[in-house]
């Protein structure tokens, strides 16, 4: 049987892309298609945060312009959707961070044949259910990402895998990805909180297209 090798793009700061990220693993195993995940690193934030350390529920009245009463409502549906997926979601207290250190652990991890999928799914509870600092990389160390606490802090030492975080943004800015998560094959994506039967039809036409 041939695999289907699908393409997401997605950012660990997003709570949309770890509930996709359940739903495709899912809607894969509901299709009957044999497929792989091969993970991309997008930056909701490529500059940054704003200056200063600060929760979402902060950001979200001083630097984004919402007021609190809009932010209540968009922050309910946020937790409440990941609720459905059986997931803890705490937005108000969440870090505005850069998450390209996340990204470049995530990306030692593959490197390393690591499982791909439990790192991302350390890594989004990380940030999104326990609102750990992970631009920090001594908190970095201590997820159970599969790898030795030894080598992050040496990764956070170095550059190492930036270029590939930076590389894998700018490839899905050309391919059209302009939100997440985005899942591609070939020149077809599907973007935003889709349910796993509507990722399941994809991954299914995505096999017949390789078959």
């Amino acid at each position: 049987m041939t695999t289907t090798t699908l393409r997401v793009w997605a950012d660990v700061l997003c709570p949309w892309c770890w509930m996709g990220h359940r739903r495709l693993a899912q809607a894969i195993a509901e299709s009957g298609v044999a497929a792989r995940i091969e993970h991309r690193s997008f930056l909701l934030a490529p500059e940054g945060p704003g200056p200063g350390r600060r929760r979402i529920g902060e950001v979200a009245a001083v630097e984004w312009g919402i007021s609190e009463a809009d932010w209540g409502l968009r922050r309910d549906r946020i937790e409440e959707a990941g609720r459905a997926d059986g997931l803890t979601v705490r937005m108000d207290t969440a870090w505005a961070l850069d998450s390209r250190p996340a990204h470049r652990v995530l990306k030692l991890a593959a490197a390393r044949g690591l499982d791909e999928t439990a790192a991302w799914e350390a890594m989004f509870a990380a940030h999104l259910r326990d609102n750990l600092d992970v631009a920090d990389w001594s908190v970095l160390a201590k997820l159970e990402t599969g790898l030795e606490r030894a080598e992050v802090v040496a990764l956070g030492e170095n550059e190492e895998y930036a270029a590939e975080v930076l590389a894998d943004h700018e490839e899905g800015q050309a391919r059209g990805v302009r939100s997440v998560p985005t899942v591609v094959h070939g020149d077809r994506l599907l973007s935003g909180a889709r349910s796993v039967a509507e990722l399941a039809e994809f991954v299914r036409s995505a096999a017949k297209a390789v078959a």
